[in-house]
């Protein structure tokens, strides 16, 4: 296929794709398979959507003696086949692979091969008859071939041949293929119905290229280039050296800029190939041993001893470890990615160009490396709590979590998965980390950074992080609060998504499941299985047509409403802030406001009628859940309680208490009517420090089969209405990113990376309300989690050089030596007055006043509480553009109620001139 194994001298240090081919076939052929499979993942984590290297990479583990090993190529090939299903030599060996595991997905296998070679519907392996399709897939194959020398009379009869195997429904897109080449080439054939024929074969078969760019050519045609860009986008990164475009069009087609002219590696990466020593027999072979001459000038070093790798490379040494991956293609490991040739890197400017003129910059900066979902926990850190036996359980069901989330499809991207104990050698070890400190959070963050590195050697990142176990078992990071309230530490999980010390900002989504305290692992166990459960149903697919069926049963529906059920409810303080935050999701009528609402059993209200209220609650003010998909909350949390409260507006006051109780964890059902995905403001409605699930409303929602739970670890601040910030404006940003299709842990992620801009754009800098939003705000329960589908189709995962944010940040900490900051009385006067107005009862308040800095006077002295004034550090890394003097009034009481403490705070933001910019409240 690819030529004799011999090699001339290169004359520059880059190893092209010549050379690496020549390099692979020649181990493959002189027996040295292993050196075979690790130049072949070398390649590919540079170069991952090169087919012919991935092809000859399974070639490598099929030549294998071992089962388990030759196994290792099925995988590999059976996306060859779904993104090719006309590659002749793929199909072939997928066909030989499965006859030797003895699959039953044989049969199928030998069709697609049988009908890309001969067409005889002879007997395959098992003695069966091949399938008469793939003779009729032949057939039509051959007269297509005909008509485009000219003789286009073969066309009736391919349309014979390929609608005789298209009656026989094969399950594989090849006589789709050719159904679809053949209507193209008639010059009769309506464009509009070429066009819908594509898009069905596309939606029906997303990764077979054929339809990917024949969809994307009439896309192009009819003016959609932005889509149809990043559909050729999609086929250059699962194709990088255009086989399959080059076979339809020829090798002057139209979108040849889009694909780089040829491929080679630099030698400056550890993980080059340059830095694999050569076996002897590969170099006899090459003659590259012949006295009086040296290997030639490639920058791969020779060696003539029968141990071809570095003792460097012993950590690696097993071809299966331990921790399993998605892709065989890229189990091997590297040391760092290699730099990009220079061809290729014209290539990348100009898709940049093109994807900047179509304002679609981030199609071309997405990372090239396949995600992978960690699984994370630590194995003293459960001893903790559970027994052995209840250990070996949860072990268990983690590993089958990690085995159906393995291969599945999200957001265009295939997943691999991991189940790393951060305290356990053997999971650490073949990445050759060291274990960490099971109650060590900073260890830990560290170890996670250092994981994703190693990966990274692997051509694998983090795509998605999963903490199984409480701060118990995987403790929570307590963070510096930059906000002077009633919380010590902010219990965060933001520097576990974070590969530096900026957890700020996350480079990949976090989510965490908790059974809660107790050594009952019951509740873990159900979390982890209703998770498991999700991707189980997900990989039970009905037949393609049914599959449309409902696609277009979807697309009715969404023409009547474009919302999943949803549900809101939120104290009547703030329920025009709500409003706003519910808006993507819900309509005001399904806005429940409390009071009037309170919950079942508690404190009495006097009957209200509500005619606009949700069907939910029927008339009566008190709360029944429904079963919707989507939930919101913005009720009151105190730390030492399980319930959520309402609070009283002051322009329409209701009979009762001020601050009802709302929610309690008994008012939420098992049995599968719990919403699927909910947002909550409380304060502390993440809070699940010493707590079981009957004492948080967050782990009840888990519990009862809720997918994922967002909320604050502590103390958490909002709007009384528009604009929107801190907590609202998070809210907000979250259900529009839900709504475009992006998994529930990469909207919270770019929703806080949107907070950040945006404040930044309104003021310069993140005061310290915005700073405690990031951080306090996490998530509970699976962070792939996806209630909305995707509308479009691009990764959702930035390239490396686009995750940075520019983070400014001020202090409002009054530390020693600084002058202290004073308003006059007449202004605290009128401003306790105008929080009156929303929040009576607050004209005693406690006053404390702070202006916002950049940095204390003295790093690191004790700031007037008593702590180190640790984001004063924080801010003297990355300082605010601008210099500004700002005042932060901040008041604050104390309401006894019911034998609860509700702590009610108001921060108004004055500017250099005593005028309010910005005032948030506490919930």
């Amino acid at each position: 296929m690819y030529g004799p194994p011999s090699l001339a001298r290169p004359t520059d240090r880059p190893i092209s794709r010549e050379v690496l081919l020549t390099l692979v076939n020649t181990a493959t052929q002189t027996g040295e398979l292993r050196y075979a499979r690790r130049l072949c993942t070398s390649w590919l984590a540079s170069f991952p959507g090169d087919m012919g290297v991935r092809l000859l990479n399974a070639k490598a583990y099929l030549k294998e003696s071992t089962p388990a090993l030759q196994e290792q190529a099925v995988p590999i090939l059976e996306v060859l086949c779904d993104l090719d299903p006309e590659f002749s030599e793929a199909q072939t060996a997928l066909a030989e692979a499965l006859q030797r595991s003895g699959s039953g997905k044989q049969p199928l296998a030998k069709a697609c091969a049988t009908a890309l070679t001969h067409g005889h519907p002879a007997k395959n392996g098992n003695g069966q008859s091949v399938a008469s399709w793939a003779k009729n897939v032949y057939e039509a194959r051959s007269a297509l071939e005909k008509v485009r020398t000219g003789d286009y009379q073969q066309i009736e009869k391919a349309e014979y041949f390929i609608h005789k195997a298209l009656v026989e429904n094969p399950d594989t897109p090849l006589a789709s293929v050719v159904h679809l080449r053949l209507v193209d080439s008639q010059a009769s054939m309506p464009k509009l119905a070429i066009r819908n024929l594509a898009q069905i074969y596309h939606e029906r078969w997303p990764d077979c290229l054929q339809f990917t760019l024949n969809y994307a050519d009439q896309l192009m045609e009819s003016g959609e280039t932005a889509m149809a860009v990043d559909l050729l986008h999609q086929a250059v990164s699962k194709d990088i050296t255009g086989q399959v475009v080059k076979r339809m069009w020829g090798e002057a087609h139209p979108y040849a800029a889009m694909w780089p002219a040829s491929l080679e590696i630099e030698d400056d990466g550890m993980n080059s190939p340059h830095n694999l020593a050569i076996p002897a027999a590969v170099a006899a072979t090459l003659g590259w041993n012949q006295l009086g001459s040296t290997t030639p000038d490639i920058g791969i070093s020779g060696d003539t001893s029968s141990t071809p790798v570095p003792a460097c490379h012993n950590a690696y040494s097993a071809d299966v470890t331990q921790a399993e991956h998605a892709y065989a293609a890229h189990g091997e490991p590297q040391e760092e990615t290699p730099a990009l040739s220079e061809s290729t890197k014209q290539a990348q400017t100009e898709l940049e160009r093109m994807a900047n003129e179509l304002k679609r910059p981030h199609i071309a900066h997405e990372d090239g490396r396949f995600p992978v979902y960690v699984i994370f926990t630590t194995r003293q850190g459960l001893q903790t709590l559970y027994s052995p036996a209840s250990i070996q359980r949860i072990e268990s069901e983690l590993k089958r979590l990690a085995g159906v989330i393995r291969g599945k499809k999200v957001n265009q991207e295939f997943w691999g998965s991991l189940l790393f104990y951060a305290d356990d050698p053997a999971s650490t070890q073949p990445y050759s980390l060291q274990p960490a400190p099971y109650n060590d959070a900073w260890k830990l963050k560290t170890l996670l950074a250092q994981l994703d590195t190693a990966m990274n050697k692997r051509g694998e990142r983090i795509g998605a992080l999963l903490i199984v176990g409480g701060p118990e078992v995987v403790p929570f990071h307590n963070l510096p609060n930059p906000v002077e309230d009633a919380d010590n530490e902010v219990p965060s999980d933001n520097p576990y998504a974070a590969r530096d010390n900026n957890y700020f900002i996350s480079d990949w989504p976090v989510g965490r499941i908790s059974g809660g305290v107790g050594n009952e692992p019951t509740n873990l166990l159900k979390m982890v299985k209703e998770v498991s459960s999700h991707y189980d149903q997900q990989a039970e697919k009905p037949a393609w047509y049914r599959r449309l069926m409902l696609r277009l049963r979807e697309l009715f529906k969404a023409g009547l409403s474009k919302k999943l059920s949803s549900f809101g409810y939120t104290a009547a303080v703030w329920k025009r802030a709500s409003l706003a935050v519910f808006r993507p999701i819900g309509t005001p009528d399904d806005l429940v406001i409390s009071p009037p609402v309170h919950a079942c059993g508690g404190e009495a209200l006097e009957p209200v009628a509500i005619p606009q209220q949700t069907s939910a609650i029927k008339g009566s003010t008190c709360l029944v859940l429904p079963n919707t998909q989507l939930a919101y909350f913005n009720l009151h949390g105190v730390p030492d309680s399980s319930e959520w409260y309402g609070q009283t507006d002051p322009t329409t006051p209701e009979a009762g208490p001020e601050f009802p109780v709302a929610m309690r964890p008994e008012d939420i059902r098992n049995g599968g009517s719990a919403p699927r995905l909910v947002f909550t403001e409380a304060c502390y409605g993440a809070n699940i420090n010493g707590k079981g699930v009957e004492e948080a409303i967050s782990l009840k929602f888990l519990a009862s089969g809720t997918q994922v739970v967002v909320g604050s670890t502590c103390i958490s601040y909002g709007s009384l209405a528009t604009p929107l910030s801190s907590a609202d404006l998070l809210g907000r940003v979250f259900w529009d990113l839900l709504q475009e299709g992006f998994t529930a842990g990469e909207s919270l992620r770019r929703a806080k990376i949107h907070l950040t801009r945006e404040m930044n754009q309104r003021q310069g800098f993140l005061d310290a309300e915005d700073q405690k939003t990031l951080i306090s705000f996490v998530l509970f329960g699976d962070p792939l989690a996806q209630p909305f589908k995707t509308k479009v189709t691009p990764k959702v995962t930035p390239h490396l050089s686009d995750a940075a944010v520019p983070v400014a940040t001020m202090c409002e900490r009054s530390c020693e030596g600084e002058a202290g900051s004073s308003v006059p009385l007449e202004t605290i006067s009128h401003l306790k007055s105008i929080v009156a107005q929303y929040l009576p009862g607050m004209n005693d308040a406690e006053v404390r006043v702070a202006h916002e800095h950049q940095r204390c006077a003295s790093l690191g002295k004790k700031c007037s509480c008593g702590q180190s004034c640790q984001f004063s550090k924080i801010a003297a890394k990355k300082q605010a553009a601008n210099q500004v003097q700002r005042r932060v009034v901040t008041l604050n009481k104390t309401f006894e109620h019911a034998q609860r403490r509700h702590t009610q705070y108001a921060r108004l933001t004055l500017d250099e001139r005593g005028k309010i910019v910005k005032m948030v409240v506490s919930h």
